[in-house]
């Protein structure tokens, strides 16, 4: 088992660019609003997004200056709050947000390769805890990390419009663009919590204790946070079998990176007498009469069973 960092500015987040169905549909709810002047103004008093110093992308044809863009990052989420940073910084209008390199030009957008820049990101991060709501950037990177095609285009749609609505944002659930992050947030959440409990750690021969885990979503730094409390004084790694990723815990400290396995890991020989007493103790505590498969799988979905010791009878 051979552990590879690779997160220098975050993991890669990849999406396949789709037609946006929510874009124009809070159009007329919109309207409604009472404008706030220009919706970039702030942006550039409070510190966020000075470009006056700075030269145009490179490459990038001045007769193109207004013309809708396709912009590409690294696929991390520092990388998309700098994309977000420069739109609303330059009021751009995009085309598309994808992660990665164009694979060809488009006819109807100019590209835009956006560096990642922590500063950036973290002076957006601060403009949006001050003018918007106090939830909106949790929400961001919950749903950032659901890995929904466009969600890039869903984020970049509901923070535009919270520059509309200041604080009312994230309780405006009627306009599709919120209530489109918010479940995707909730998603992303949900399975987070429900992994608190279904992560199973086995103790291998060296004294590590592993779980591996098949997550829908990218939970890793969710569940990383957690089991740091929990399991602060022990070496630890939860393993992100699907994607490839895994979280490493070793003297108070974790590290989210690239994880690759070479074979199955041994168990202790301690390990293999607790699983037999675990279910062992798991089918003498059920109630015979009582038993609900249809309830169970509610609590215990059947996508979690393939790494749950007690469902597994050897």
């Amino acid at each position: 088992m051979a552990l590879r960092q690779n997160v220098a500015q975050g993991l890669p987040f990849i999406s396949e660019n789709n037609p946006d169905p929510l874009s124009r549909d809070c159009v007329d709810y919109d309207r409604r609003i009472e404008k706030n002047g220009n919706d970039g103004k702030f942006l550039r008093s409070n510190g966020v997004g000075n470009y006056d110093d700075e030269p145009l992308l490179k490459g990038r044809p001045a007769e193109n200056f207004m013309a809708e863009l396709t912009y590409h990052y690294d696929g991390s989420y520092a990388g998309l709050l700098s994309v977000l940073h420069r739109i609303f910084s330059w009021r751009e209008t995009p085309a598309a947000i994808s992660a990665g390199a164009p694979a060809q030009e488009d006819l109807f957008s100019a590209p835009a390769q956006v560096a990642t820049d922590p500063e950036r990101a973290d002076l957006l991060l601060a403009a949006i805890r001050e003018h918007l709501s106090p939830e909106t950037p949790a929400l961001v990177r919950h749903a950032f990390f659901s890995e929904t095609a466009g969600v890039e285009m869903a984020i970049y749609r509901y923070l535009a419009h919270g520059w509309k609505v200041r604080r009312r944002l994230d309780d405006d659930l009627a306009c599709p663009v919120v209530a489109e992050v918010h479940r995707l947030a909730r998603r992303v959440r949900g399975e987070a919590h429900r992994l608190k409990g279904l992560a199973r750690f086995r103790e291998t021969a060296d004294g590590l204790l592993y779980a591996p885990l098949e997550p829908e979503y990218f939970v890793l730094p969710f569940l990383a946070a957690h089991f740091s409390e929990r399991l602060g004084q022990e070496r630890w790694l939860l393993h992100d079998v699907r994607r490839a990723k895994g979280v490493l815990h070793e003297q108070g400290r974790w590290v989210l990176a690239d994880l690759e396995v070479e074979g199955a890991p041994s168990l202790s020989a301690e390990e293999e007498h607790w699983q037999g007493m675990w279910r062992t103790f798991f089918s003498r505590i059920a109630i015979a009469e009582r038993v609900n498969p249809r309830r169970q799988r509610g609590f215990m979905p059947l996508k979690y069973w393939k790494y749950l010791v007690e469902m597994d009878n050897p």
